[in-house]
């Protein structure tokens, strides 16, 4: 079966893919990088095509120091090769060679489950905290991207971590979770929300996921708790956010801590206020495949200045920060560099973008995989909740979905199964009870590709492979 789909993209749309070989090896690097597929095509003077450079290419060409003889890309281009068979575009051209479109091939590449989005705005960001010399955990950047990214969430402090999961093991910490503590947590979830209660020596109390939202609930808390119970730990799982209005009032009642998991739902809201603003912590995730992302990095946002002080003293060694090298606990390396929040400042800049485009991708895999026998998409939400798209996600017949994997990855496209319910999982077996909703999710449940790269055509491939399986699997 062919299913190799192109587009075209007439010559308005030809700007972002185009360089002049008078150009620089940063205006080259900047456009390949903006314009999502990591390559520019160079044309002459007459604008005839001369070849294609990807960011490999102008990757090697920095390490062999090229730039150092301020080059142009007519120096450094790979003449020919406008047209591999391996490359997502490729160009459209006249009769005198001149580039009049861009063709995007859907299949021609492999297409990964999510990649992350940058842009020539982080790059300068980087280069400017590089040049600095503030590489590590103090800088500029790390103030801004803590106060701006606190501010987004409706909260008063930022402190940023190494990563998602240090930022929950530093919540609870600070919180003073420890053994003979228990931690109510979702059992649809990544592992890392289970894993740092055990850490602390707490006990991670799992339970079922509503079949409306996917996150825990209200009622299901309520029947959980035991004396023994200190916080709640709510998941806004696939950007999908809990009733926390209710969650908190609840915790309020019952003289809980709440921690809110907001790694997977930047930007989605309950009752018109952001996630991580209903909680003591919220703490945020910004890997690689996050919708903000730094690489890896985390945060925790509070009101709570105390606590905040806190957080930040355990984080650094539980050092005191006005008095150096005075510890006043055994704490923890948990600091953010400066490089890293250089990219999230930039990234932060761009979040909106980044929610619509993937509002728009989601949209465009329900129309096109919506009539699918077999196939459903997460419940639409009631109003009061406003999730978000990390990845576009289905579902699909336990028994078909390792066949329209395996389909997809034939045809050059990754898609992923949901986590593993934690109860179901060895390491968990000790903490494990039934959760039936949680197990069907986990059994059903495919992450889509989430990218810029995903237009009508990848869709329209990917129904076409789906269809093609399910029709097999009737017979």
């Amino acid at each position: 079966m062919n299913l190799h789909v192109a587009s075209i993209e007439t010559e308005a749309g030809t700007d972002g893919f185009l360089c002049r070989a008078t150009d620089s090896m940063w205006t080259a690097i900047e456009r390949a990088l903006d314009n999502g597929f990591g390559l520019v095509f160079v044309t002459g003077g007459n604008g005839e095509a001369m070849g294609r450079l990807t960011l490999g290419d102008l990757r090697q060409a920095l390490r062999d120091g090229a730039h150092l003889g301020n080059p142009t890309l007519g120096e450094i281009v790979r003449t020919g090769g406008l047209d591999e068979a391996d490359s997502p575009v490729a160009p459209v051209l006249d009769g005198r060679r001149r580039i009049v479109g861009i063709e995007k091939r859907a299949g021609a590449a492999f297409l990964p489950v999510a990649e992350p989005d940058l842009s020539h705005a982080e790059l300068r960001n980087l280069m400017d905290a590089f040049l600095s010399t503030w590489i590590s955990s103090t800088g500029e950047y790390i103030t801004r991207f803590e106060s701006s990214f606190a501010a987004r969430t409706g909260m008063s402090h930022g402190v940023a971590t190494s990563n998602g999961t240090v930022s929950l093991h530093l919540a609870l910490a600070a919180l003073g979770i420890g053994p003979g503590d228990e931690v109510i947590v979702p059992d649809l979830t990544f592992a890392a929300s289970a894993n740092v209660v055990i850490h602390l020596g707490a006990t991670p109390v799992l339970v079922d996921v509503d079949p409306l939202t996917w996150c825990i609930s209200p009622e299901t808390i309520e029947r959980t708790i035991t004396p023994r119970t200190r916080a709640v730990m709510p998941v806004h799982v696939f950007g999908r956010p809990a009733p926390m209005t209710e969650i908190r009032e609840l915790a309020l009642r019952r003289g809980l801590f709440v921690i809110e998991d907001c790694a997977e739902a930047h930007g989605a809201s309950y009752d018109g206020q952001p996630v991580g603003s209903f909680s003591d912590v919220a703490s945020f995730s910004f890997f690689a495949n996050k919708i903000v992302t730094t690489g890896e990095g985390g945060i925790c946002v509070t009101r709570d200045p105390d606590l905040a002080r806190r957080m930040r003293m355990l984080r650094d060694h539980g050092m005191r920060p006005e008095r150096r090298y005075w510890h006043e606990e055994a704490g923890y390396n948990f600091r953010m560099t400066n490089l890293q929040a250089s990219i999230g400042c930039a990234q932060l800049d761009r979040m909106d973008g980044f929610l619509e485009m993937r509002r728009k991708v989601h949209e465009g895999y329900e129309a096109a995989l919506g009539d699918l026998p077999g196939i459903a998409f997460p419940p639409p939400m009631p109003p009061r909740h406003e999730p978000v798209t990390w990845f576009s996600c289905a579902l699909a017949p336990a028994e078909t979905r390792p066949k329209l994997i395996q389909a997809c990855k034939q045809a050059n496209i990754d898609l992923r199964p949901f986590f593993h319910g934690l109860s179901s999982m060895p390491a968990y077996r000790r903490y494990a009870r039934k959760c039936p909703e949680s197990a069907r999710l986990s059994a059903c449940g495919i992450n889509l590709p989430t990218s810029r790269k995903v237009d009508a055509q990848t869709t329209a491939r990917i129904a076409e492979i789906f269809a093609g399986v399910l029709k097999e699997s009737e017979n």
